[in-house]
C-alpha cells in the first residue's frame, strides 16, 4: 500500500455543503493562454510596450494611447489539440493514447475610437475602446489506461471515510434513520458511494476494501468543454508623445462543462472478482471583474518602456455537479448509485445536481516590458510577467466571506502547494516591404506549483472538498513557439497570419497516490486578424 498524507482530510471533509472547491478549481480560472490578434500572437505575445494593438492594450492599456486613428478589428483562430497520456510506474501493459480535438472561434472584435483634441499640442487626443477577447478555450478530451495498480480507488476510498470518521450507518442512503438529502449535502460523496455499492466496509478497525486485491485494471475518460471571456472598456492618451497612459475595466465571463468516468476491473485467482465505474458531470458558469492599469515610455524614438498591473479578478461563480457509482460483482449483485437523480445521457445528465454559489479571486500580476524599434525596419520586443498564485489566489464563500477552516482550509492548500510564476515572452517583426512584414516569438510559461508538489504528489491531497471528482492534472511549464505574417492591402485594410505550437509535460492523477501518467499537450493553431483603420 502506498503511504498517503491525508492527516487533514478529515477535517476537510467534514465540512459539508459549507465547502465544494478546492484549490485545482481556482487554477482553472486563473490560468490564461496565448492568445489574441495573429499581429501580437506571432510575436509571442510581446506587446506590452508596443501598443497600437487590441491584445496589446489587453495587457498593457497604455497602448490605447498609441493610436493615431479608429480601428475595428476581428480575429478568427482554427485550433487543434492533440493530448497524450502515457502511465508510468509500477505499471504492466500500461496503454499510450492519444485524443484530438478540433474548434474554432472568435478570439476578439474591438473597436477604437480616436477623439482629436485641436490647438492642444501636449495631448493630441483622447482615446477610447471596447473588445471582446477570448481568454481560454476549456475544450479537450484524454483517457488513461493502466494495468496492475499499487494503490487502487477502493483503498483511497476507505482511507477517506477512515479520515473523516463517520460510521457506516451514517452514510447508508437506503436506511429510513438517514435523511436522503442531507446524507448528500454532508457527507462525503468518495465515501457515500463506495459504502453504498460495497465498495467499502466498516469493521471495529475502520473501513476497509472489499475487493480481494488491488484492481488489475484501470480506465480514466475526461472531456471538458467550455470557454472563458472577457469584455473590456479601455481609455487612454499619451503627452508629448513621449508618455502613455491608459486603464481598462473588464467584465469576465466563464462557462465550463466536464464529464469524467472512471473504471476500475478486480480479478481473483485469474477470474473475474467485480467492477465499479464512478461518473461525475459538473457544470461552472460565473462572471467577474477586473481593473488594469499602464504606462508606457518613450524616452528616445528607438526605444519604448512598459509597465502594468492587473488586478484580481473578482468572480461570482455557481457549481452544479452529479456522481453516480456503477458496481458489478461476480455473485450477480450489480447497481447503480446515483447522487440526487437518475442520469438519463452519458454525456448530458438530466438528473437534480447538486448547486454550490461561492466566490473566487484570482491571483493579480504585473507585466515589465521593452521594446526596440531599429528605423522603419524591424522590432524587438520582450515582456516579463510575475503571477502572484500563492498569496492572492483565494476562494470564498457566497457571503464574501474567506474560507476560514484552519489548516484544511482550501486557501491553505493553496499557500503551500502554489508559488508565484514567471511567464517570458519575446517577439520580432521585420517589415520586408511598406505592405509586407514577417515575424517570428516564443514564450513561456512557468509551472506555478511548487517543486515538491510535483516531485511528492502523494503527500499533497489537492482534492479537498467533498465532492468525487478526484482527477487532477499538475502543469508543467508551457513553451510557445509562433511565427506570422502581415500585409496591408491598403492603407486603411490590412489582414495578420500566425501559427502558434503549443506543448507541455503534465502529471495526470485519478486520485491523490494513484499512479502518475505523462500528459503531454500538443497545440496548433492557425489564427487570421482583418483591421480596418479609418
Amino acid at each position: 500500500m502506498k503511504h498517503v498524507s491525508l492527516l487533514l482530510l478529515a477535517t476537510a471533509l467534514s465540512f459539508g455543503a459549507a465547502q465544494a472547491q478546492n484549490e485545482m478549481d481556482a487554477y482553472r480560472y486563473s490560468k490564461n493562454d496565448l492568445v489574441g490578434t495573429a499581429r501580437s500572437v506571432s510575436m509571442g505575445g510581446a506587446f506590452g510596450a508596443l501598443g497600437g494593438d487590441i491584445t496589446g492594450i489587453s495587457i498593457n492599456p497604455a497602448g490605447i494611447g498609441i493610436y493615431q486613428s479608429s480601428e475595428i478589428v476581428t480575429t478568427l483562430n482554427f485550433q487543434n489539440s492533440e493530448v497524450k497520456t502515457h502511465m508510468v510506474g509500477p505499471q504492466v501493459n500500461a496503454g499510450q493514447f492519444k485524443e484530438s480535438k478540433f474548434k474554432f472561434s472568435f478570439d476578439n472584435l474591438a473597436f477604437v475610437n480616436v477623439f482629436p483634441l485641436y490647438n492642444n499640442d501636449v495631448v493630441k487626443s483622447i482615446n477610447v475602446g471596447f473588445s471582446y477577447n477570448r481568454l481560454k478555450n476549456f475544450n479537450r478530451k484524454y483517457r488513461m489506461v493502466g494495468k496492475n495498480l499499487s494503490y487502487d480507488m477502493a483503498e483511497y476510498m476507505a482511507q477517506r471515510a477512515n479520515y473523516n470518521g463517520v460510521a457506516g450507518d451514517k452514510l447508508d442512503l437506503f436506511s429510513g434513520d438517514n435523511d436522503f438529502r442531507r446524507v448528500w449535502d454532508y457527507e462525503d460523496w468518495m465515501s457515500v458511494l463506495g459504502y453504498n455499492a460495497g465498495i467499502i466496509d466498516q469493521d471495529e478497525e475502520g473501513y476497509y476494501p472489499t475487493s480481494p486485491n488491488p484492481a488489475s485494471s484501470n480506465d480514466l475518460f475526461v472531456e471538458e468543454k467550455g470557454s472563458m471571456s472577457t469584455y473590456d472598456f479601455n481609455i487612454g492618451t499619451t503627452f508629448s508623445d513621449i508618455i502613455s497612459i491608459g486603464a481598462t475595466v473588464s467584465l469576465t465571463d466563464i462557462n465550463y462543462r466536464l464529464y469524467s468516468s472512471y473504471i476500475e476491473d478486480y480479478q481473483d485467482n485469474g477470474s473475474f472478482w467485480g467492477m465499479q465505474e464512478l461518473q461525475n458531470w459538473m457544470r461552472t458558469d460565473g462572471t467577474g471583474w477586473q481593473v488594469t492599469a499602464g504606462v508606457i515610455v518613450k524616452p528616445i524614438q528607438e526605444l519604448r518602456i512598459g509597465v502594468s498591473y492587473h488586478s484580481p479578478t473578482w468572480y461570482n461563480m455557481t457549481d452544479h455537479f452529479a456522481a453516480d457509482m456503477y458496481y458489478e460483482y461476480g455473485n450477480g449483485r450489480s447497481g447503480t448509485i446515483p447522487s440526487y437523480g437518475e442520469p438519463t445521457e452519458i454525456s448530458d445528465r438530466n438528473g437534480e445536481d447538486a448547486i454550490i454559489d461561492y466566490k473566487l479571486r484570482t491571483p493579480d500580476k504585473w507585466t515589465f516590458s521593452l521594446a526596440g524599434v531599429i528605423g522603419n525596419k524591424a522590432i524587438i520586443s520582450a515582456d516579463y510577467e510575475l503571477t502572484n498564485y500563492r498569496n492572492n489566489m483565494k476562494l470564498f464563500n457566497d457571503n464574501g466571506n474567506a474560507l476560514d477552516y484552519g489548516m484544511a482550509d482550501p486557501n491553505y492548500y493553496i499557500s503551500q502547494d502554489f508559488r508565484n510564476a514567471s511567464t517570458l515572452r519575446v517577439g520580432l517583426e521585420y517589415r520586408i516591404t511598406d505592405q509586407f512584414s514577417a515575424r517570428v516569438g516564443y514564450a513561456w510559461m512557468q509551472s506555478p506549483f511548487k517543486t515538491e508538489v510535483k516531485d511528492h504528489p502523494g503527500d499533497h491531497e489537492v482534492t479537498t472538498d467533498k465532492r468525487s471528482m478526484t482527477q487532477y492534472v499538475l502543469d508543467g511549464d508551457t513553451n510557445y513557439f509562433t511565427y506570422g505574417l502581415g500585409y496591408r492591402f491598403t492603407r486603411n485594410f490590412y489582414t495578420d497570419i500566425a501559427f502558434v505550437m503549443k506543448n507541455s509535460k503534465d502529471d495526470l492523477y485519478a486520485f491523490t497516490a494513484a499512479d502518475k501518467a505523462e500528459f503531454k499537450t500538443n497545440n496548433f493553431q492557425g489564427v487570421m486578424t482583418l483591421g480596418y483603420k479609418f
